[in-house]
């Protein structure tokens, strides 16, 4: 590898007029509009000082002829460049040593009181060098072979001030027209011809054509724009590619700095707070709040839906920033918001909202200084260029946020499963298709056809009931508790008011002791945790000797709920440990019932479990529907039924409070429609007769029979609740079945029920499950089931 600086060193060239006299010359000679005009008469001054075209190696030559030198060299620049006192200046080629430059350019890049040009970092210098080297090589490919290769190097570089810690960003243009070449090496000969197939690197270039065998002279014309604003505005959106840049620290310091250096001023702080809504609900993730100037004022956070509307009105009916050059206790009050900036430091304030295409707002971008009067109009022209990047970011995170939530409603919540994902899938593209020929479109109705409806629950046997023995006996624990320490406490001290507390813990004993109402519930506990609890700790730290019998109640209680928490808690416990096994237990079948046939599946977790099952040739339509797949999936049902009723039988033992399931099964055998729900996210049926599966479905789980009055549902038995003889004789024929399996054992009971308001003739069978033999159906594979041993066509 050969160094840039081994390179730069054996750099050999002459500083000259005669390449830029020759050009001036050409364009008069093919006569550029105005060219003889302006320059023959400088040309002919030039000229009459022969000193001026030779190579210069003494600069003093130049300074003899001050005015005609500087006169020729100003035509390089145009009117505009020099009207605006840009950058610009002209050195000998691939000199640092300036012959001319504008005062903007002295000022910035050369070193005080010399002409040569200074950068503050290596890199750049290095940069800088490389690419003079490249376009050294040019040109000596454009003079000796005419290859069109460019004469000019441009390259952007970040310069910071050392004072406001703000980056500058400067386009550094070497122009290399005005140099000619010249090969100095008698010993080297040049390639007669060169034809590379591919762009060589320096290295490659350097053992080809020596350097130190050629001589540059001209000038080489120097010009430096700064393009902070192009730069800034790119850098930003750049860092917005991220769609977590509202959420990563570092990413969001770096943008930061660009706002700061995009208008220009060190001392302000930067925030975004998005507005993110979704079913009409705002969003409020910590990882997308933490840099927010709003929502670090713990007012706002505390009415942060209030605060969201707020802004949404303020910017209703417009898109324009709001600038406040000076914020005082005085005129905060022209806006709601203003005082929480205000609180924040703020002192000089800029507001930009960031609206979605539909107008909408999906947040704003923030600017505050702690000073007033620093934040001006021609900053906001300066920010105008970036808030659609910011307005994009926010969309991207906006978006990706809305999928998460879509995905994680999809596999825990709504209706939206694998098996009918396709249908939802169709239904966005041709909504998307249309949408390009029609703005006024309308999403299809997501509806499927003819689909076999199955249902079944698994119901905590009188989970209610005992809810309400479990809080019963913890009052009454708290309450008898209480007593005793009020009692003990009127041993050892005389305060009357200890003798109406125990008056009262008397009353209420004894109202809670036979029935508690929910009523009387809420005012035992008011006492309890109101007039009780401040009597106590009264006496706890005015009376020394109480504190040990006082502490011993306080230790009683629940240290979050600050009540007795003992048997609700083995109730609650219970019903989780209940629910938490049933809900896996089922998750896990369902796996295996999914490779019968592709169906839809819904559960409800609540006090026990109850599921919905759709099966047709409408939800799968790749595949072949036949009618034994519907058999298929009740037989796979009762099995799942009676599994369950072993499962949680198996509980009964290891649970804190012994509770029992029953379980239910509604049959249908006649398809019916359902439709997907947008409000509320789930299928329901279509049609009148329809809606009635329904009712049923909402009033069978506390039937009772007509015969003897008992609830239909029992625990250790499965009810098959159903209307019609067939839907009977089919059930006959999966309970037989199970019974050979020895998974459901006794004979089959044949009920009436009671009629249910709108809904009459319903009948049911109840059957036992087999909780003693352990193997069951574990031999069962439904899979295998053919239609010699149940299925009949």
């Amino acid at each position: 590898m050969v160094s840039i600086s081994n390179i730069y060193k054996n750099f050999k060239s002459v500083l000259s007029l005669l390449p830029l006299v020759i050009i001036l010359k050409k364009m008069i000679a093919e006569e550029k509009p105005g060219a003889k005009k302006l320059y023959e008469g400088l040309l002919n001054d030039i000229e009459s000082q022969p000193q001026l075209l030779q190579p210069i190696n003494d600069i003093s030559v130049l300074k003899e002829h001050t005015n005609l030198v500087e006169t020729l060299l100003s035509t390089i620049f145009p009117p505009s460049t020099t009207a605006n006192e840009g950058y610009y200046a002209i050195a000998s080629p691939f000199g640092t040593e300036t012959i001319f430059a504008s005062p903007e350019f002295i000022k910035q890049f050369l070193q005080e009181g010399t002409t040569k040009i200074t950068l503050p970092d290596d890199k750049t210098n290095v940069d800088i060098a490389r690419a003079s080297l490249s376009l050294a090589f040019n040109l000596i490919l454009h003079q000796f072979y005419s290859h069109p290769v460019s004469l000019m190097a441009s390259s952007i570089y970040p310069l910071l001030n050392a004072e406001t810690g703000l980056t500058t960003y400067y386009d550094l243009k070497l122009n290399a027209q005005f140099i000619d070449v010249k090969c100095i090496d008698t010993g080297f000969s040049i390639p007669t011809s060169f034809s590379p197939q591919r762009t060589l690197d320096i290295e490659e270039l350097q053992e080809l054509f020596p350097l130190e065998s050629f001589q540059f002279e001209g000038i080489m014309v120097i010009e430096i724009n700064d393009v902070t604003h192009q730069q800034v505005v790119n850098e930003i959106k750049n860092s917005l590619l991220d769609i977590d840049v509202f959420s990563d620290v570092s990413v969001y310091d770096k943008l930061q700095l660009h706002i700061q250096s995009l208008i220009g001023l060190n001392n302000v702080k930067i925030g975004v707070t998005p507005f993110f809504k979704i079913n009409d609900c705002y969003l409020y993730a910590d990882i997308h709040y933490k840099n927010s100037l709003l929502f670090r004022n713990d007012q706002v956070i505390a009415n942060k839906d209030d605060i969201s509307d707020l802004c949404q009105e303020m910017f209703k009916h417009t898109n324009q920033p709001l600038l406040y050059q000076s914020l005082t206790e005085s005129n905060i009050g022209k806006n709601k918001l203003l005082k929480y900036y205000f609180e924040a430091g703020a002192r000089s304030l800029i507001i930009c909202p960031l609206k979605r295409d539909n107008g909408t707002l999906i947040g704003v971008l923030e600017i505050m200084c702690k000073h007033a009067d620093r934040l001006r109009y021609f900053h906001l022209t300066k920010l105008q260029s970036a808030l659609p990047l910011f307005t994009l970011a926010l969309e991207k995170s906006s978006e990706s946020l809305e999928l998460q939530i879509d995905k994680t409603i999809k596999e825990h919540f709504t209706a939206v499963q694998p098996a009918v994902e396709w249908k939802f899938t169709e239904a966005a593209f041709n909504y998307l298709q249309h949408k390009q020929h029609s703005e006024v479109v309308k999403m299809h109705a997501i509806t499927f056809q003819d689909v076999y409806p199955l249902y079944a629950a698994i119901d905590i046997r009188s989970s209610s009931t005992e809810r309400n023995n479990a809080i019963q006996l913890d009052v009454l624990e708290q309450l008898n508790l209480a007593r005793s320490v009020a009692e003990r406490a009127g041993e050892n001290i005389q305060f009357p008011l200890l003798q109406e507390i125990i008056f009262r813990l008397d009353n209420y004993i004894s109202s809670a002791t036979d029935t508690l109402v929910s009523d009387d519930e809420m005012t035992i506990y008011n006492f309890l945790q109101t007039d009780l609890h401040s009597l106590f700790i009264h006496l706890k730290e005015t009376r020394p000797e109480l504190k040990k019998i006082i502490d011993e109640y306080m230790h009683a209680l629940d240290p979050y709920r600050k009540i007795v928490y003992h048997h609700r808690k083995a109730y609650e416990e219970s019903i989780t440990h209940i629910n938490d096994i049933l809900d896996r237990f089922v998750d896990q079948e369902q796996v295996q019932a999914q490779q019968i046939f592709p169906h839809y599946f819904e559960r409800y977790v609540t006090d026990g479990i109850e599921f919905n099952i759709y099966i047709g040739q409408a939800l799968a339509p790749r595949h072949k529907f036949d009618e034994m797949y519907v058999r298929n999936l009740k037989i796979w049902q009762l099995t799942l039924l009676a599994k369950a009723a072993r499962l949680s039988y198996s509980l009964e033992k290891k649970l804190s409070l012994p509770l029992q399931t029953t379980q239910l099964i509604l049959a249908h055998s006649i398809p019916l429609s359902i439709s997907f729900r947008n409000k509320e996210r789930k299928f329901d049926v279509d049609g009148a007769y329809n809606i009635r599966y329904e009712i049923i479905k909402k009033r069978i789980d506390k039937v009772h029979t007509k015969e003897s009055g008992e609830r239909l549902t029992q625990p250790g038995k499965i009810a098959i609740v159903y209307s019609q003889q067939k839907e009977l004789n089919e059930y006959l024929e999966y309970i037989s079945f199970l019974q050979s399996e020895n998974l459901l054992i006794g004979d089959i009971e044949h009920l009436e029920l009671e009629e249910l308001q709108g809904i009459s003739g319903l009948k049911a069978v109840r059957v036992d499950v087999n909780y003693n033999d352990e193997t069951g159906v574990s031999k069962v594979e439904l899979s295998n089931i053919t239609s010699n041993q149940l299925l009949r066509k």
